[in-house]
């Protein structure tokens, strides 16, 4: 065989080798803050198995819970830089990147989950408003949908809250939306910023005396150990964000953008429906834990807050957006 024939078996063998070699496979990071049970953990895991299943593994999603990779705005900031790809969480914890999320600070903002599902749809112009707002916001994140986590109640260790005097004067923690502390604040509490992970040894050094969050949030994290009194102000359905990197998701092909964003709007439905089988499903299992539960007088923290949606959104630019909630 001459040395020229020798050559071009070998040049078929590379080629050979070179397509029966599968494309290396592309692993998204997605960090959130919370542990299971909770609905930003199955909204995780469902995206995984959509994505994954859809592309043969030839993208891969590895998860981060329990705030693994950091609080939210660590993660923002890791995914603006590269380091990190993906974020299921809280919108408030977003605000200081995008503004135009402190609306969903507003308490008794939804009148029901109907009203709540009807903003949080993909083909909702609540949703393309966001998608928008985040991407004009250049912070360099990419939404991919609009989720739930379940009813937000108010827990403290200073004892039962029933009515909003009961705020009076209490050290409360509140997240980075200035909107958030401002709607507290209008209840007479104290408010102060600290992030999702340091809420519990917060509460045991006495920085803060109550917080709120949903159901899920404190059943999964136990802060039932160290707020052992749980107010049912049911004041938000907690709205949240499953989000990218813009310059990451760019890279993709077409055909990928289309499964990664499908796959993030079912696993934000999936979310919000199993933020509402938690609160159903964990609320019950209180008073074993040593939990007081307590009902409120929901009309008068309502009372409070309904004046408030159109002086703060007036204030922030929002009020096209708070209409726009409304009319749905």
């Amino acid at each position: 065989m001459t040395k020229r024939s020798l050559t071009g078996l070998a040049l078929l063998g590379a080629a050979a080798l070179t397509s029966a070699t599968p494309a290396l496979a592309e692993t998204l990071r997605l960090g959130t803050v919370v542990s299971a049970p909770h609905p930003w953990v199955d909204a995780a895991e469902a995206f995984k198995a959509e994505v994954e299943e859809a592309t043969d593994n030839r993208i891969t999603v590895q998860i981060f819970p329990g705030g693994q990779l950091g609080n939210d705005q660590t993660m923002i900031d890791e995914i603006r830089i590269g380091t990190t790809d993906m974020i299921i969480g809280g919108v408030m914890n977003a605000s200081p990147y995008v503004p135009a999320f402190e609306i969903f600070s507003l308490n008794y903002l939804f009148e029901d989950m109907d009203a709540f599902r009807a903003a949080t749809a993909s083909d909702s112009p609540v949703f393309d408003y966001f998608d928008n707002a985040v991407t004009d916001a250049g912070v360099g994140l990419k939404l991919l949908s609009l989720t739930g986590g379940g009813t937000r109640n108010l827990s403290s260790n200073e004892g039962p809250v029933t009515e909003p005097s009961d705020l009076e004067g209490v050290k409360m923690r509140v997240t980075g939306s200035r909107l958030d502390a401002d709607m507290w604040q209008a209840y007479g509490a104290l408010t102060t910023s600290l992030p999702w992970t340091e809420i519990y040894t917060g509460m045991q050094t006495g920085v803060v005396g109550a917080f709120e969050s949903t159901i899920s949030g404190y059943f999964s994290s136990r802060l039932y150990e160290v707020a052992p009194y749980h107010a049912k102000t049911e004041h938000q359905i907690m709205m949240s964000h499953i989000s990218i990197s813009e310059n990451r998701f760019n890279r993709f092909s077409e055909e990928d953008q289309a499964i990664i964003l499908q796959a993030a709007q079912h696993a934000g439905e999936y979310g919000t429906e199993k933020g509402e089988e938690y609160d159903a499903e964990f609320i019950q299992q209180f008073e074993d834990l040593g939990v007081t539960v307590s009902e409120v007088d929901k009309q008068a923290f309502i009372d409070r807050a309904l004046p408030l949606h159109d002086e703060f959104a007036e204030e922030r630019g929002l009020t096209d957006l708070l209409q726009l909630i409304r009319d749905l």
